[in-house]
């Protein structure tokens, strides 16, 4: 009678002959390094980069680049306030040490302008649904007043209303200028491949 073989011997045996592929771990550790630089460069504004992108390779400094770069694409997002503009500061110094071409310049001169007038745009959306929300507020307060007997005042971020509004709208205009920062990505991964 034959052997009935578990399902985990059989496994081992389709997989034998599997060897982990070395080089694609040894890739992996080097992009974390790169990875890592980034963490420098935001502990140190002024640290040399092509220096630390050096020093960290153990084997090629290309995966090195390759972490680095794909770090600073991941942190190419909309600013939350004008203190963000710090990390633009970053984001440029690393993508010029990665990239020579004097576009990457121009580009973030104008990803300057761009971030700008989104935090513009974003103060205006919320000023604007404020004024909207005011009369709404002003009610609900009145109502509260005679209920309670006494003077309230409802925070428009405390009102379930004005912050489904809000949310809705600052996601719309999120999206739109999401869509321009998905094409500086592209336009810098174009100029990086280019300089390969």
């Amino acid at each position: 009678m034959a052997r009935i073989k578990s399902a985990l011997e059989l496994a081992l045996e389709r997989t034998q002959d599997v060897q982990g592929d070395r080089s694609k771990l040894e890739e992996h550790e080097e992009k974390q390094r790169g990875k890592r630089v980034y963490g420098l460069l935001t502990e140190d504004p002024e640290l040399d980069i092509r220096k630390a992108l050096q020093e960290a390779s153990q084997k090629n400094v290309r995966w090195v680049e390759e972490g680095f770069f794909e770090t600073l694409l991941a942190n190419i997002t909309l600013p939350s306030d004008a203190a963000d503009t710090e990390r633009l500061k970053r984001l440029r110094r690393g993508f010029e040490a990665l990239i020579k071409d004097r576009k990457v310049g121009q580009l973030f001169d104008q990803m300057g302008q761009f971030f700008q007038q989104y935090l513009d745009n974003k103060q205006q959306l919320i000023e604007g649904l404020r004024k909207q929300f005011e009369p709404r507020l002003r009610k609900k307060e009145e109502e509260l007043a005679r209920q309670m007997g006494q003077r309230v005042r409802i925070d428009p971020a405390s009102d379930p209303e004005f912050a489904a509004a809000l949310k809705q709208y600052l996601g719309d205009l999120q999206a739109q200028y999401s869509n321009v920062l998905d094409q500086v990505r592209g336009e810098l991964t174009g100029m990086w491949k280019k300089g390969r």
